[in-house]
């Protein structure tokens, strides 16, 4: 199992935002979380990207229990990626912007350069190598934090809402690559968006979350 949580939840200044009975995710599958704001969608990605621990509860990845320690949470880290739904591009080009994780990493100049190549070739954004990232569109710059992320070739990408406040033309590009990568690569995704439509045409799995809890799963 990618993802097992019993009696997870989280409370935020007094108020609790997520509450989950067990929650069970398999690996290589596409899962979309559906729900109106805050409905807790973006909290639980954090916390499946062991950036936010839950209040109670267990959470194990890949049968592991997770341990909320610093060595255990960095090897965790580096094998799960979150795109978030307003991606910061660093100052320079789209290369620097690609190549951080693998320069992060040790990754040779060599390996990364190909690496990034790929992964741009992935996101039809190739002939951006040198542009500016801060002078990119919403959609581009979408598209550039998403090769950033697979350059590192994770194991699962959680995205949250990857296509909201794009056009439709990156909206297409976004979804073909998740679906790409999920079907060539067996990345395993898990995404929140607001469009049923894209979670029936795109996902295996709709989990949709009301007030913190599970309200409905299929």
């Amino acid at each position: 199992m990618l993802y097992e949580a019993d009696s997870l939840t989280k409370v935020f200044k007094g108020r609790q935002v997520l509450n989950l009975e067990h929650l069970a995710l398999e690996k290589h599958k596409i899962y979309a979380l559906v729900g109106p704001n805050g409905a807790g969608k973006t909290t639980l990605l954090n916390i499946l990207a062991f950036l936010d621990q839950p209040t109670l509860g267990k959470l194990s990845f890949c049968d592991t229990e997770v341990k909320y320690e610093l060595q255990h949470l960095l090897a965790v880290r580096r094998r799960v990626v979150l795109v978030d739904q307003y991606p910061i591009l660093f100052t320079g080009s789209v290369r620097k912007n690609v190549e951080f994780g693998l320069k992060v990493r040790g990754v040779s100049r060599n390996l990364r350069e190909r690496r990034v190549d790929e992964v741009l070739e992935l996101v039809q954004m190739r002939d951006f190598l040198l542009a500016d990232a801060h002078k990119l569109s919403g959609g581009e710059s979408k598209r550039i934090a998403m090769a950033r992320a697979l350059a590192i070739e994770p194991e699962v990408l959680l995205c949250d809402e990857p296509t909201a406040n794009v056009d439709v033309e990156n909206q297409k590009i976004i979804l073909n690559i998740l679906a790409q990568i999920n079907s060539e690569q067996k990345t395993s995704i898990i995404m929140s968006t607001h469009y049923l439509s894209q979670s029936r045409n795109l996902a295996h799995h709709t989990l949709m979350l009301d007030h913190g809890k599970l309200a409905m799963t299929e």
